[in-house]
């Protein structure tokens, strides 16, 4: 599992997501939008408040990362300990 930067609350009340973090929140949203919407008669509640919160968030500037490169791939890392064991 790769370093993920903590979100931090400013005085104001609104939150700052930094780095990895950032990256890791848009790409779960695309990932839930684009599974809602394969889904037969997707859920329209669902839809919008998906779509509600891209709105608020805005849109990733740069090309969006997978999950693999921002998590690390699991089964990789278990089969280097695995071999670290030996």
């Amino acid at each position: 599992m790769k370093y993920m930067h903590k979100a931090i609350w400013q005085a104001d009340g609104n939150l700052v997501i930094r780095g990895n973090t950032r990256a890791l929140l848009f790409r779960a949203l695309e990932d839930a939008r684009s599974h809602v919407g394969q889904s037969e008669g997707g859920d329209q509640q669902l839809l919008r408040t998906l779509q509600a919160l891209q709105d608020v968030l805005g849109k990733f500037d740069g090309k969006l990362p997978t999950a693999i490169d921002l998590l690390g791939d699991t089964e990789r890392e278990q089969v280097s300990r695995n071999l670290l064991k030996g």
